[in-house]
């Protein structure tokens, strides 16, 4: 069974490079900010969930 962090980073993951790679198809943008997003929505946005989610059940 997967956890329930395990979960939201593949899903975050997954989100990522699928904005990064539509990015890289569908627009213009330079490396520098597709590499950001990917950041952002792979890295950044999973841990800010997963610490909500554990705030929310130990309170």
């Amino acid at each position: 069974m997967v956890s329930r962090e395990n979960a939201v980073i593949l899903l975050f993951m997954a989100a990522g490079l699928a904005l990064a790679y539509g990015g890289r198809v569908a627009t213009g943008l330079s490396d520098t900010v597709l590499i950001g997003v990917l950041i952002l929505v792979g890295v950044v946005a999973p841990q800010a969930v997963i610490g909500y989610l554990d705030a929310e059940n130990s309170g």
